[in-house]
Formats: C-alpha cells, structure tokens, sequence
C-alpha cells in the first residue's frame, strides 16, 4: 500500500512538473500578431543574424551573421543607415582563423569604434576585438578562458575590458538539459579586466543578453528561461549586484539600448516552439519586441511596451531589436532575414 502512494506522490509532482515547464515555456499562450509599424520590409541577403548593435560614429548597424544549421562559416555584415537605399553588406576583416559569429557589443571613444565578437569555433569559444576602420574590421586580440563555459552575449566597456554572458552552468550532458528545462540557476556574467576573467554575477536561469543604461551606470541583463530582466550596479573591480528584476513572462533574448536611453528587447514568447524551430526550418516560432523606459534615476521602476508580436509567420525566433529614427531593426537566430519596422 505504501509503495502505491509514493508511486502516485511521484507521478503527481511530475505532472506539476510538466505543466509548470509548459507553463514557464509559454506554451498555453494565445499569440495574437499585432505592431505598431507603418512599414514592413526585410533585409534577406545574410543567414542567422542573431545580434545587431549600431555605431553611431559610423553610422553603421553591425549584424552578427552565422548559418548556424549548415555551421559555415558566418562574418560580420554592416547597414549604412544613413543610405535610404543601402543593404547589408559583408565587412573584410583582418582575422585569419574560423570565424562563427554571436553576441557582438560596439564600444566608442571619441571618433574610434571597437566591436567585440563572441566567435565560436572548433578551437573552442573566443572574444574577438576589433577596431573598425575605412569599412574594414582590423583585428586586435583573441581571448579564452575556461571561465567561459558557454559564452553567448558581451559587452565592450572600453577597448581591451568586457562583460560576457555564459548561458549554462555546464556545457554539455544531461545537467545542461535540466538547466534548460527546469529553469535551473547555474549560469551567470563574467568580466574580463584586460588581464583576466573574474565572476560578476551568478545564479541565473539561461543568462542571455547584456548592455549597459546609457548613463553608464548600470549593467542591464537578461535570462531567457528565468524569464527577467535584471538591473545590475557596477562594483569596483568589476562585479555586478542586483538593484531591480522584471519577469517579462517571455524567453528574453539580446538587449539593445537606444541613443534615449530607451532599451529594446527581442524575446521568445513561445520557448518550445522556438526549441522546434532550432531543430526544423518549417517549424515557425513567435517573435517578440519589448520597449522599456527607465522611470527614475535609480533604474527601478520601467514603463514596459509590446512594440511587436508576431505568431511567427511574418518573422520566426527574434533575438534582438535595434531602434534607431522611428526605426526598429530585428535580427532572428537562424532564418534569412532581418526585419525592418518603421513606426507611426
């Protein structure tokens, strides 16, 4: 008789289970597609662009670029966005080894632009720096560590120094998949001093994107399976603390801050679909854009706003969203495309 109720005791904790990770997954959602554009239109010519970040001195968007279902070899393209006609178009780079692109982080001084480079290849996972100039990235140092596990996004803070997200505890096995599933808090942000990496900050479910307010005082990241978004303060030496979280309800991805101070988020609504589309083309996922304002000076308190939901069949898996004029570029993980909304 005993055996029984612990049979049923554990079949019951893990339908709990079960519902709870669809529920955290998105997956009972109701995606009606709604947006505030005036005007569509998509950019086709350059597969996985699943990160963008805008130079402002150069007036270039930088798009991170990968076929990340074929594994060729992705680069770096740029958007002239002060060309009304202009089109994405690759950049010659410097780097002579294999270059699989990610998270990429644009920092300026003066009139000089840096961009550091999540590159994973078969050597293992790297933070590339460039500097770019006359339309060319020249690069400047490669940096490893086993600190990173499983680097995803970065932030360039000055030219040779970074913050990097590592989106697991473990980098392979069946830990890695509970950390997926059960929201597990075992990731986090490391920093890189110009000598080596420190941990930042800890205890995060899927750390994913990462910038900084524009005031430069805080360092916003996100956790996609945790669902929040995350003000953290700076601390001496370069560890983070935590001043204020949102849970977004939402599977964000890649955080961009706007020339305002406004910060734009690409996110995935429906996280197992997104799961389905990783593994098949035909399978659509629902693609999400999320505006937030800082409401006080002290980053704790936002006005948030859906700016785009899509059920995924005009633009499948959102990952970042660049606002730029009344205009909101969005890059996508794996297909062909990148969206262009200019707003009312």
């Amino acid at each position: 008789m005993k055996l029984r109720y612990i049979v049923i005791g554990v079949l019951f904790v893990l339908v709990v289970l079960v519902l709870y990770t669809l529920y955290k997954a998105g997956s009972f959602k109701n995606i009606v597609s709604q947006h505030d554009a005036v005007e569509v239109s998509f950019y086709t010519n350059m597969p996985g662009p699943e990160d963008l970040d805008m130079s402002y001195n150069s007036n270039v968007l930088f798009i991170s670029s990968t076929d990340r279902r074929t594994g060729n070899t992705g680069g770096i393209y740029g958007l002239k966005i002060n060309e009304s006609d202009a089109a994405p178009e690759i950049i010659p780079i410097t780097y002579k080894g294999s270059f699989h692109p990610h998270g990429i982080s644009v920092y300026e001084s003066d009139t000089n632009t840096f961009l550091h480079v999540v590159n994973h290849n078969e050597y293992g996972d790297y933070i590339e720096f460039f500097q770019y100039i006359n339309d060319t990235l020249f690069h400047m140092r490669s940096i490893k560590s086993s600190m990173m596990c499983c680097p995803n996004d970065v932030l360039a803070v000055a030219p040779d120094r970074c913050y990097v997200t590592n989106d697991h505890g473990r980098k392979t096995g069946f830990m890695r998949t509970l950390e997926d599933y059960l929201s597990l808090p075992l990731s986090g942000i490391v920093y890189y001093n110009g000598d080596e990496f420190i941990p930042a900050y800890d205890g995060m479910s899927y750390a994913n994107g990462i910038n900084r307010s524009s005031d430069g005082k805080y360092i916003y990241a996100s956790e996609t399976t945790g669902r929040k978004f995350l003000t953290l303060e700076q601390k001496p030496g370069g560890s983070l603390s935590e001043v204020h979280s949102i849970n977004l309800k939402s599977g964000l991805d890649n955080i961009d801050v706007d020339i305002d101070g406004h910060i734009w988020i690409g996110s995935h609504p429906k996280m197992l679909d997104f799961v389905g589309h990783a593994k098949d083309s035909t399978q659509i996922s629902p693609s999400q854009v999320f505006k937030l304002s800082p409401g006080t000076s002290t980053h704790t308190d936002y006005v948030i706003k859906e700016v785009f939901l899509d059920d995924g069949a005009l633009i499948s898996g959102s990952s970042v969203a660049v606002h730029h004029n009344e205009i909101v570029y969005v890059g996508v993980v794996f297909d062909h495309k990148v969206m262009k909304l200019e707003l009312r």
